[in-house]
């Protein structure tokens, strides 16, 4: 069977995105610190800093696809607790991110190779990094949402 959550999509602005279905990301917070990884030279926006994230499959939640996506990318998932869901809707197509509270340590085992790199950063250390577009676009409306804009 044909992995549905693979192709392009044109939202109503006439915008192409990866994922019929959407999108979702894993934004990890531990303290005030947020868990970033630096895309592969590979990759589409390449050598840019993100979430691991990607294309939901059908039927599958956010909250599902943002840790399979951070599992692949990155090995395994930390136990973790939901905060909150931040959706941004391009109409047709939209990317949930998933913020979640680290609660036990966390350390890199393996990925897939999408992310070249992964560190933990304060909001004022993400300002000043070389962001994905779109992550770069959401980003203020993140922090100001956690209640963290200024820190």
């Amino acid at each position: 069977m044909a992995d549905s959550s693979h192709g392009y999509v044109r939202d109503r602005r006439g915008c192409c995105h990866w994922g019929p279905h959407g999108a979702a990301g894993l934004l990890l917070r531990q303290g005030p610190r947020f868990l970033l990884q630096r895309r592969s030279w590979r990759v589409h926006h390449g050598r840019t800093w993100s979430i691991p994230g990607g294309a939901l499959k059908s039927g599958e939640s956010p909250w599902d696809g943002a840790r399979r996506e951070f599992a692949e990318e990155l090995g395994s998932v930390p136990a973790v607790c939901p905060v909150r869901t931040f959706v941004d809707d391009h109409g047709g197509w939209a990317y949930h991110t998933v913020v979640a509270d680290v609660v036990e340590l966390f350390g890199r085992h393996g990925g897939d190779g999408e992310g070249a790199a992964h560190r933990w950063c304060t909001p004022a250390e993400i300002d000043s990094l070389r962001l994905h577009p779109g992550f770069a676009a959401a980003w203020p409306q993140l922090i100001a949402g956690l209640g963290m804009a200024g820190r």
